[in-house]
């Protein structure tokens, strides 16, 4: 078995709701998850910068080294911008966790961290050097992310206050209410500046037209973004609507085609079994072809519907009550021993107790598909393996293994797909329709497992189920479905 090739399902995104378009206007408001998660967002990219400016804080504790650069010793500065960064994002975050249960104030918190961030960033602006160096479009960061988070009239406000706080601080350096500062160890910069008010002024004037510009420019941009937006929004939303239609004709179709059929093989029955008088053999032969083609449409039919109807999306996922996943295994296998009586298939079961979380059809489902093609696809008088082991974080581990065909390496990542049959599976049964291991999948997707299966031609394969112990924290995981966050994330 070491030369076995090995192939594990990817782990699927959770399903989520398809998203609700923006509202229409020319400047609408994101969605509160939206803006909640950008405020997560922001609260990571101000540790960034709370460290730099405790960084530039120690380096002020050796003056030679900022010396040598031609900058003075910041003095404890720095040091008080990153304590109050570190307030506001600690608040932030507390406040974040909290709107994101009730999905709620997001605005407000976005709000709270900017306002701050401007009045930090002025006071930083000052001690740097409000005239003599461009710190001061450090504003332009906070007015290009309002453009992104907020509608342009918030924005807008945004560059106001940034403009009206340069400009304050600006003006209380110039009227001498605060004591001009600044990192150059030379002053001979702002003392040349005083000596040419027109340079000063136009100074001064240059960096909140500037700011004004980029705004305009990055509002109109984002709203374009956003109308883009709306029109992809609204067409994803036509699209999914037409698919959920097709998906219900198609649900309605095959199963009205059940009954027919259903019909059909129950005449068949009553022919076969002489109560409408004897029948020559050939008839007796016809008969038996019915009977059989019937049986696999049937099949066909029931897993179409099982596969359809875990593909639909829906709001809330299934309860999983805890079961005992040896039990399920039992009842699958059940089923199965006719089909494997037939084929003198024998069962080799290792079955422990394991209570787990699980949807009880979800995994009929998955395991009675397993079990099933491991017998199908054994070679007459072989043993199918199975085994359901506990483990010791409290989930459980089953594998179905038989001694069969086998299925080719490069062939494995395709066997999940609807309807894939592998040349040797079409030879050795013709009757499968190929939807089997596409349920599986779609199980494992719905239900979140692990599903991995390894394989060699002509010695056999062996499918493993890992099934986690507990569902984490499903309040927190239906907010993260509807609005793409969790109370948790930060």
């Amino acid at each position: 078995m070491c030369a076995m090739a090995s192939y594990t399902l990817p782990l699927a995104e959770r399903r989520t709701a398809p998203a609700a378009s923006l509202p229409a206007g020319p400047s609408p408001e994101l969605p509160e998850g939206i803006l909640l998660r950008n405020a997560l967002w922001f609260c990571r990219l101000r540790w960034l910068v709370l460290g730099l400016f405790a960084g530039f804080g120690l380096l002020g504790l050796a003056p030679g080294l900022l010396a040598r650069a031609g900058l003075r010793p910041p003095g404890a500065w720095p040091f008080i911008a990153a304590a109050v960064l570190l307030a506001a994002n600690v608040l932030a975050l507390a406040h974040a966790r909290g709107a994101a249960r009730h999905l709620a104030a997001a605005s407000t918190n976005l709000w709270a961290q900017i306002i701050n961030d401007l009045v930090v960033l002025t006071y930083v602006v000052h001690h740097v050097g409000s005239l003599e160096t461009a710190v001061g479009f450090a504003y332009l960061f906070h007015i290009v992310l309002s453009c992104i988070f907020f509608p342009r009239r918030w924005s807008f406000l945004v560059t106001m206050l940034a403009c009206g706080l340069y400009l304050g601080c600006v003006a209380l350096e110039e009227a001498g209410s605060l004591a001009q500062a600044g990192i150059y160890a030379n002053a001979a910069l702002r003392e040349q500046m005083d000596l040419l008010p027109g340079v000063r002024l136009a100074h001064v004037g240059w960096a909140p037209f500037t700011w004004i510009v980029v705004w305009y420019l990055a509002a109109h941009l984002s709203a374009e973004v956003q109308s883009r937006d709306r029109e992809l929004a609204e067409t994803n939303r036509r699209l999914l609507a037409a698919q959920e239609e097709r998906r219900q004709h198609m649900l309605r179709t095959t199963h009205e085609l059940k009954a027919p059929f259903s019909a059909i093989h129950a005449n068949v029955q009553l022919l076969t079994k002489g109560h409408c008088g004897e029948l020559p053999a050939e008839a007796h032969a016809v008969l038996g072809r019915i009977s059989t083609r019937c049986r696999r449409l049937a099949n066909e039919i029931q897993e179409m519907l099982q596969l359809a109807n875990l593909a639909s999306a829906t709001e809330e996922p299934p309860p999983k009550p805890v079961l005992d996943l040896s039990q399920i295994m039992r009842w699958c296998l059940a089923q199965v021993a006719p089909r494997a009586e037939e084929r003198q298939v024998t069962f080799d079961a290792d079955l422990q107790p394991a209570p787990v979380p699980v949807v009880e059809d979800h995994a009929k489902m998955l395991f009675g598909n397993l079990v099933s093609n491991a017998v199908t696809y054994s070679h007459p008088g072989g043993h199918v393996a199975v085994a359901v082991t506990p483990e010791p974080d409290g989930g459980a581990c089953a594998t179905v293994a038989d001694q069969g065909i086998g299925i080719a390496p490069a062939k494995l990542p395709r066997i999940f797909e609807p309807y894939y049959r592998a040349d040797e599976a079409v030879r050795h049964n013709r009757e499968s329709t190929g939807l089997g291991l596409a349920i599986v999948r779609q199980v494992a997707d719905t239900d979140g497992l692990r599903v991995g299966v390894e394989s060699e031609p002509g010695v056999g394969t062996r499918f493993t189920v890992q099934f986690p112990g507990s569902d984490p924290n499903p309040v927190a995981e239906g907010k993260e479905d509807r609005h793409g966050l969790s109370p948790a994330r930060g």
